[in-house]
């Protein structure tokens, strides 16, 4: 696709749209920009009437909601194409493109995959959800490269042509219903990955997963699971195999929690493909340490063990920390912006927690629901709060996990900053 005079509307100016204008700037194109928020107003190029004006395309960065938006349907009616951030990388990448989605454990995957194939020797890139738009690293893809792209829902949900020789995903829970209305959509937009798989392609899902292994019927697909398969990448005696080949002893994993374990052969699952030696993939693997914010040990103060898991802005997340840490006794601070989330299929199961602290705008959702169930719980409004009296609560031998299940927008602008300041509370009367 060439884009030298084209006019060309980016709608989203976060960090994709704005890699993208400043591509297509150097590709000759005439940019106009626009964003429902009235912040980026006095942005060069800003298009104070869109709808008054003709475009050769609209490139849609995944921040904008696409349900109910008038103009998007305008655009629709006036036939002016648009795609997403992710068809313009796609347009722009050369080499191998490797993809992975899922509601949890992208980054780890994406990290293990990254770091194994940079081991063997390729050229890799690493991009998406995860970090820099995929539309700027695509400009430095080469023939030889690789690619390895975290998905998420929201980059898929307008994606018309973008496919990988290589998908995964990795699990399906309901996330993100404030945005799709139910989880059936939620799981609609999610095996988009999938939408242009070709003959050669492969597609890899999780077994063990419900919502994955039974919805996909094509000859590409590939399974991982903790249990024995008859062919695929699984677990037995304490080792990974491929088909009837170990390639690792689950003792090499340092990485704590099931849901990591899956993490890691989905990693393994997809470098294979790529030739790597079992030699390399254990080195990599038995070296690896988790994201920040991602189940990260912050510190052990008077006994007391804090894990900062800010990331977990899902419930199944939660699920899967709390359950990482199922021998210890446990604080758990659960909070924040809400998704439209149902607490009551955790809180059911009387997760064995010492304390629950909640917190944020979904706080009282989350405290009503644990006390239905008997659950020893607190409330706060105010994240700092919450975490001093954690701080208060806790005594020796006991492990303090933020792990939120809810999104950080009503106090900060990440789950990194509501990391970042849980470290700084935990931390600050103990330098």
């Amino acid at each position: 696709m060439r884009f030298k005079g084209k006019h060309v509307l980016v709608y989203g100016l976060g960090d994709s749209g704005r890699a993208v204008s400043k591509i297509l700037k150097e590709k000759g194109a005439v940019v106009s920009l626009f964003d429902d928020d009235l912040k980026y107003l006095e942005y060069v190029g800003f298009e104070r009437n869109p709808y008054d004006k003709f475009f050769d395309l609209v490139v849609l960065s995944p921040g904008i909601k696409i349900i109910g938006n008038k103009l998007l349907e305008h655009f629709d009616s006036h036939r002016i194409p648009v795609i997403s951030e992710l068809d313009f990388g796609y347009i722009l990448a050369k080499g191998k493109l490797i993809a992975i989605t899922g509601t949890n454990g992208k980054t780890t995957t994406c990290m293990l995959t990254y770091k194994i194939l940079k081991e063997a020797g390729y050229k890799t890139f690493l991009c998406g959800n995860i970090g820099l738009p995929f539309s700027e690293i695509a400009q430095r893809t080469t023939r030889r490269s690789v690619t390895v792209c975290e998905v998420s829902n929201f980059q898929l949900e307008s994606s018309k042509f973008f496919r990988a020789n290589i998908s995964a995903i990795l699990n399906l829970t309901p996330d993100h219903l404030d945005r799709h209305g139910s989880f059936e959509e939620y799981k609609r937009v999610k095996t988009m990955i999938a939408q242009n798989i070709k003959r050669k392609d492969i597609l890899i899902v999780n077994f063990d997963d419900e919502n994955t292994k039974g919805m996909f019927l094509t000859k590409n697909i590939e399974f991982f699971s903790k249990k024995p398969l008859k062919k695929g990448i699984f677990c037995k005696n304490n080792q990974i195999f491929i088909n009837k080949k170990s390639v690792l002893s689950l003792s090499s994993i340092k990485l704590k929690g099931e849901k990591n374990i899956e993490n890691v052969l989905a990693s393994i699952a997809i470098c294979k493909h790529f030739h790597v030696s079992n030699q390399e993939i254990e080195r990599v693997i038995s070296n690896f340490s988790p994201a920040s914010h991602r189940m990260e040990f912050v510190g052990k103060i008077n006994g007391v063990t804090f894990i900062d898991d800010s990331k977990a802005t899902n419930l199944a997340s939660t699920i899967a920390c709390v359950e990482a840490f199922k021998d210890e006794n446990k604080i758990l601070l659960m909070g924040g912006q809400g998704k439209e989330i149902e607490y009551d299929t955790f809180f059911s199961q009387k997760p064995n927690l010492k304390k629950l602290i909640c917190f944020g705008s979904d706080g009282q959702k989350i405290f009503d629901s644990a006390k239905s169930f008997g659950l020893d719980c607190e409330i706060f409004e105010k994240f700092e709060d919450a975490v001093k009296f954690s701080k208060e609560i806790s005594a020796e031998g006991d492990f303090v996990l933020l792990s939120p299940a809810c999104a950080s927008f009503d106090e900060f602008s990440s789950y990194a900053e509501r990391g970042d300041r849980f470290k700084e509370i935990v931390l600050e009367e103990s330098l």
